[in-house]
This record gives C-alpha cells, sequence and structure tokens, in this order.
C-alpha cells in the first residue's frame, strides 16, 4: 500500500504540472490586469485546436507550440484591443465580457471544425514511459510534461524579475495610480499583459491537447481548475501558482487513488474552502499595510 502511495505521488507530479500550464496564463491576467478572464478555457482549447491543424499539416507538438502562441496571443491582442481595454476598472463587466467573448469561440470554433472530437498525437520521440516504482510505467510525455512547466516558470519568473517589462508590470501590480504618475504607459503594460498571458494559454491548449481530445468544450475543466489554483496559491504571485497546483494536484492524485475521484476532488475542494476561510487571499496572497 505504502508503495502504491509513493508512485501515485510521482505520478502526481504530471497532473501538478499540467495545474501550472494551464494557470500560468490565468494568472499574469488576471493578476496584473485584474481581468476576470472567463474566455481562458476557451483560449486553451483555441491553442489545442491549432495544435491540431499543426498535426495535419504534418507538425509535432514542438512545432505547435510557438504557433499556438503567437495564434493565440493575436486572438487576446484583438480581444483585448477591441473590448476588454474600455473595461479594466470594471471587474464585473470583465467577466461578463469575456464570458461572452468564450461563448462567440466557442460557437465560431464548432463552425469552422464541427462538433467531432479531434486527437493530436504525441511526437513520437516521446511513445512509451519508464518505470519509477512499482509496476506502472510513468509515460514520457508526462515527464514532458513537468519539463515544459518548469521551464514556462522560468521563463514567466525571467520576464517578470528581469527586464524592464517586468519592472513596469511589478510597479502597476502594486500600485496602478503611482506607476501611471511615474510614467509608465499602464495602458501599454495591460495590452502586453493580456497577450503574453493569452498567449501562455494557447501553450497550455497546445501541449495538453495529446492528453485529452480536443473539443470545443475541453477548455471549461481546465480554467474551473485554473481558477482554484489562483484562489489557493493567492492572486497575483507566481509562487502561489507553483504552490497552489502543488497542494492540489498532489492531493487529488493521492486522495483519488485511496478513495475515488468524486471523494478525492470533494476533499480537495474542502480543504480550499477551510484554507480561503483561514487565509483569505491565499497562501502567498499580497497584504498591504494600512
Amino acid at each position: 500500500m505504502t508503495q502504491s502511495i509513493i508512485t501515485q505521488f510521482l505520478s502526481g507530479f504530471s497532473v501538478v504540472a499540467i495545474l501550472i500550464i494551464a494557470a500560468l496564463g490565468l494568472a499574469i491576467i488576471f493578476g496584473v490586469a485584474g481581468v476576470i478572464n472567463m474566455a481562458h478555457g476557451e483560449f486553451i482549447m483555441v491553442g489545442a485546436y491549432t495544435a491540431a491543424v499543426v498535426g495535419k499539416l504534418g507538425g509535432n507538438t514542438l512545432v505547435a507550440i510557438p504557433v499556438a502562441f503567437v495564434t493565440v496571443g493575436l486572438l487576446g491582442l484583438l480581444i483585448e484591443r477591441g473590448i476588454v481595454q474600455w473595461i479594466y476598472d470594471r471587474p464585473l463587466e470583465t467577466l461578463l465580457a469575456t464570458w461572452g467573448v468564450g461563448i462567440i469561440l466557442q460557437t465560431v470554433t464548432k463552425l469552422i471544425f464541427g462538433p467531432e472530437l479531434y486527437y493530436v498525437g504525441s511526437p513520437k520521440f516521446l511513445a512509451g514511459g519508464f518505470r519509477v516504482i512499482g509496476r506502472l510505467p510513468f509515460p514520457w510525455y508526462r515527464l514532458f510534461l513537468v519539463i515544459v512547466a518548469i521551464l514556462l516558470l522560468a521563463l514567466v519568473f525571467h520576464v517578470i524579475f528581469k527586464t524592464n517589462l517586468g519592472l513596469e508590470v511589478r510597479a502597476v501590480r502594486r500600485n496602478r495610480a503611482i506607476a501611471g504618475c511615474l510614467g509608465i504607459d499602464t495602458a501599454r503594460v495591460d495590452m502586453a499583459v493580456f497577450v503574453f498571458g493569452s498567449g501562455l494559454a494557447g501553450i497550455a491548449g497546445a501541449v495538453l491537447a495529446p492528453i485529452k481530445s480536443v473539443s470545443t468544450a475541453m477548455g471549461f475543466p481546465y480554467a474551473v481548475d485554473s481558477f482554484m489554483v489562483l484562489v489557493l496559491g493567492g492572486v497575483g504571485n507566481l509562487w502561489g501558482v507553483a504552490a497552489g497546483a502543488g497542494l492540489i494536484g498532489e492531493a487529488e492524485t493521492v486522495l483519488s487513488f485511496i478513495f475515488n475521484n468524486v471523494i478525492g476532488r470533494l476533499l480537495v475542494f474542502l480543504f480550499i474552502v477551510v484554507t480561503i476561510r483561514l487565509v483569505p487571499k491565499g497562501i502567498f496572497g499580497y497584504y498591504e499595510r494600512r
């Protein structure tokens, strides 16, 4: 029994990686621009369909990643310039507007690709798996997802903490009014953040497509999990994304093995509710001095 739980714990790293990959784009947009992006799942869905198209043209996941980043990033730019830029200071309206955008994206995608499911294969060199502990093999593609999650986290950390744009983003995140008074173009920062976060959601769709059939409804579960990660870890903190994904992913994997999937998710949800009750802004949430 102990060996099986250890095996599940190791397998949980891939679930943690999936949650990090799915939540990063939302963390950037929600944490900095304050936009409750209800179309996040649809951005992931568009990234997955981009991977499907790349696959039809003979490419693989490695080719689909940059293509999905550019495609969904441009889509985010169009939405930000056309809708979101006018309602940044009205969070409830951003929720309703992006919810409507999500419905439109689902409808348009279904008109273009039809209702049938699409399947995206993983690269041939990532086929199969290896054994760590126990009898079940750990798939190479799951290890690839762990590596992608680490690289994306490193990329976002570099952009936020090692670039001039990142300095402006952090300034706007902490005090938008003062940042504007110091000459920072907050509108440009918001646009860059929305486009970058949208592109990250596109990457999420591209790398998650091989483990889930591609459909217009595939993004919703990832969007729900992404919001849970942000709420638990703390909005606007990258360490919170890693912590929230780690706790939810490992707990859900182990508890689902001990009990079943339904009870496992229920216990994780109760854990999140209790944690938020004790720590309202999340584990790594920002608290302002008064």
